[in-house]
């Protein structure tokens, strides 16, 4: 399993503080690539196909995609197998 396909857990101090730690990050961002990737598969199977609305969502799963992996040395939390 790759480390992408492991949610982070949210971190309940960091609620509490009203704080956004790289955790709470994690989790956020991996809550919204989950998110914009049924959003995507969704869409490519409708019938018609809203092509402007797939591209627009592709192109933001493409840069959450970005996001994670430039983040993905900064995890607060060991990937769980």
């Amino acid at each position: 399993m790759s480390t992408e396909d492991v949610a982070p857990e949210h971190d309940p101090l960091a609620e509490e503080m009203d704080l956004i730690t790289f955790q709470e990050a994690d989790a956020r961002l991996y809550k919204e690539l989950k998110h914009t990737k049924v959003l995507v598969d969704q869409l490519q199977a409708a019938d018609p196909i809203d092509h402007e609305e797939l591209e627009a969502q592709q192109t933001r799963l493409d840069a959450l995609k970005r996001i994670a992996e430039r983040l993905r040395g900064q995890r607060t939390q060991p990937p769980i197998n």
